[in-house]
């Protein structure tokens, strides 16, 4: 009876043994799964900072251009006013030919399209080529007078805003 009950326990501590080391290979595998997840997400980041250095490399449509342009150029003197926000809003909708809501959520994707760009004059750069590609004179002189009504929606145009569509009615066909 007591050899049984040794082959038992011996079994019992083989058994054991056999599970914990189950158990550390789960854990290895486990650690070597999120190793890999992390590596994978810091790749995956760097390729789309790589992409999208700014969020205007995403915009690929000429309506949402103009709508970032007429953004940046508002925001360029710091906060975009309520007046000016009316402006761009009643622009979207007379220009491009949206209604009410879609030219409110055109003004929200514009502003984050916006988000980190802090000069008005670089915005116009990465925009104006799309703009002259994909616009007609008619669009281009339309967009150029919303911008315009921008610039003084809050009172006289400042000096960056000047320059800004200085630059941009020269680099445009109008």
């Amino acid at each position: 009876m007591h050899i049984v009950a040794l082959i038992v326990a011996a079994l019992g501590g083989l058994g054991l043994i056999l599970w914990r080391i189950r158990m550390a290979a789960d854990a290895t595998r486990d650690i070597a799964d999120v190793a890999g997840d992390v590596h994978g997400f810091f790749r995956r980041w760097k390729w789309r900072r790589n992409y999208a250095a700014s969020n205007l490399d995403l915009v690929h449509d000429p309506r949402e251009a103009a709508v970032a342009m007429a953004v940046a150029l508002a925001q360029s003197n710091g906060v975009i006013s309520e007046r000016e926000r009316r402006v761009i809003i009643a622009g979207i909708v007379r220009t491009l030919g949206a209604r009410s809501d879609q030219a409110e959520e055109l003004f929200a994707y514009g502003r984050w399209l916006t988000r980190d760009e802090r000069d008005v004059s670089s915005c116009f750069r990465k925009l104006a080529p799309m703009i002259r590609r994909d616009c007609s004179l008619d669009q281009i002189r339309d967009l150029l007078a919303l911008l315009e009504d921008i610039a003084i929606a809050d009172g006289p145009a400042g000096d960056i805003e000047i320059d800004a569509l200085r630059w941009l009615s020269s680099a445009l066909p109008a």
